[in-house]
């Protein structure tokens, strides 16, 4: 299991699952220390790569350590300041990205705009209210993540795990139908930095292609607007041409590509970054 730690002011994810160090929020640390810190762990650990999210003014000291950007969302940090999305690879294999496991994300960012507007088909069930979901939902949430997902970058088929992001924070929301949850996403809002990643969607297969993710996604951005978030954005599989399309007609623009970043559904796959200024 990778886990979750605080090292320095800054909070990081490691272990052997995602084969990397994502600094997930670099806080109060020192830049340079803390990269050298983080280099040192990599080797040791034999990690593929080293995945940070910065603000622009600590580019510097990453890009000397041998950090490259791969995705830029403007405004990242309170609508001012711009994220960057950097790495370092550990290995050549890690770095390569076969071109087949982004063609679906090269046709989605390549369509032009009156194709990314076109809506899905009308279904019956396409107007359901999306309802917040709350601990008592965590073991069908879980059940459900377990259907979908053959592997997660994060534990979302724990209960327990549920429970507690819920506890910290971390809104959920579900469409339901007959009393069961049929689609679930949730929007993490970091209120000091202004920004909200829309993340964890999912739909179970007999409900697919109802529109319920655009439906999610549309009633989260109300959410975190309303809550004075600034800036959303995500990280969606490359290759799930269904998911970066929901993005791209929602109003999201393509930031990046993380490549080979994540361990999701079995194997470890490319991401890719968009946002929406709220």
């Amino acid at each position: 299991m990778d886990i979750i730690e605080n090292i320095k002011g800054a909070w990081i994810q490691h272990g052997p699952i995602n084969e990397r160090i994502y600094l997930m929020r670099l806080g109060a640390a020192e830049p340079k220390g803390l990269i050298a810190l983080l280099d040192r762990m990599a080797v040791k650990n034999s990690y593929g790569k080293i995945f940070a999210k910065i603000p622009a003014s600590a580019w510097e000291d990453f890009q000397a350590a041998a950090f490259i950007k791969e995705a830029v969302v403007p405004g990242f940090f309170n609508g001012e300041t711009d994220g960057l999305f950097v790495a370092k690879y550990f290995s050549a294999e890690r770095r390569t990205v076969l071109p087949r496991h982004v063609e679906a994300l090269t046709a989605v960012v390549g369509q032009d705009a009156a194709e990314a507007e076109e809506a899905p088909k009308e279904h019956s069930q396409a107007g359901r209210k999306p309802m917040p979901c709350t601990p008592r939902d965590a073991r069908e949430m879980a059940r459900m993540y377990r259907r979908v997902f053959a592997s997660y970058p994060f534990p979302i088929h724990d209960p327990a795990y549920l429970q507690r992001m819920m506890h910290e924070g971390v809104r959920w929301y579900a469409v339901r139908v007959e009393d069961h949850i049929a689609a679930l996403a949730a929007v993490e809002i970091d209120s000091a930095n202004r920004n909200a990643e829309m993340t964890d969607f999912a739909t179970l297969p007999p409900y697919r292609g109802r529109g319920f993710a655009a439906t999610l996604l549309r009633h989260m951005d109300g959410e975190a607007r309303a809550l004075g978030v600034k800036t959303a954005y995500t990280i969606a599989r490359a290759a799930s041409r269904g998911m970066n399309t929901v993005f791209k007609r929602g109003g999201y623009r393509y930031a990046g590509l993380l490549r080979n970043n994540s361990h999701i559904s079995g194997a470890i796959q490319s991401m890719a970054v968009w946002y929406k200024p709220l």
